[in-house]
């Protein structure tokens, strides 16, 4: 096999190793499901502390990227702080978006 079919068929299990990470399941059991729960109340009460308009959308939200750590075997406070962080991250992004100057390169 030359190099260059070596490093295709490297790039192609690459890819295909990438595939099977994203798209795979995971499962909890009741505990799991309740810790998981009880951190997207923790959560969304810091938030609302904070000022952060709650709602379903905000807990589904939540929730979805919480399974998302749980499934990448993030620890509960783990997956908790980096909940609280990306959401404050994009509060705070919103919050400021008109005040950020504009790039003289950009076309806005």
């Amino acid at each position: 096999m030359f190099q260059s079919e070596m490093k295709i068929a490297l790039d192609a299990e690459s890819v295909r190793q990438a595939v099977r990470t994203a798209t795979r399941r995971c499962g909890f059991g009741p505990e799991a499901l309740q810790t998981l729960e009880r951190i997207v109340d923790d959560v969304c009460s810091e938030l609302a502390a904070d000022g952060v308009a709650g709602g379903l959308a905000l807990r589904n939200r939540l929730a979805q990227k919480l399974l998302a750590f749980a499934c990448q075997g993030r620890a509960d406070s783990q997956a908790k702080e980096l909940l609280l962080r990306t959401f404050r991250n994009e509060t705070l992004a919103a919050l400021h978006a008109g005040h950020v100057p504009a790039k003289p390169w950009s076309a806005a």
